[in-house]
């Protein structure tokens, strides 16, 4: 499995007029941050930057092949390969940065366990996450 992460469309699901949908599998050969491949955040509200939620469509995404390249004021990464797991609404958006989050402070806090980001995590990080407690 791939890393997961978020990515932002336009009303018609498309990015730079590449149409995607949910449940496609899409590939490059090359990827550059911010000039090639497929481009998604690891933080949910990162996405935002991208595409206005008044105006954007948002998924959960699984990228493979990522390249190694970062931007420093946010999570935005580029890939090769991309698969469109699922539509997220902007409240499931808002609700997996709150599973983002916590996942972060449990990892900073010493807890280097089962804290892995993602929508659908297994344990403490996940939007929907099996075993999530706090307090």
């Amino acid at each position: 499995m791939g890393q997961l992460a978020y990515k932002g469309f336009d009303k018609n699901l498309k990015c730079r007029e590449f149409q995607f949908e949910v449940g496609g599998t899409y590939e490059e050969d090359e990827a550059k941050l911010c000039k090639c491949g497929f481009h998604a955040c690891l933080r949910p509200l990162d996405v935002f930057e991208y595409y206005p939620p008044a105006t954007s469509r948002y998924c959960l995404v699984e990228l493979d092949d990522i390249c190694d390249e970062r931007k420093s004021n946010d999570t935005k990464v580029v890939a090769k390969k991309i698969k469109v797991v699922q539509e997220l609404t902007v409240l499931e958006m808002m609700k997996a940065q709150e599973a983002y989050a916590n996942a972060l402070e449990q990892k900073t806090a010493g807890d280097r366990g089962a804290a892995t980001a993602g929508y659908g995590g297994a344990a403490t990080a996940g939007y929907g996450g099996a075993a999530n407690s706090r307090g």
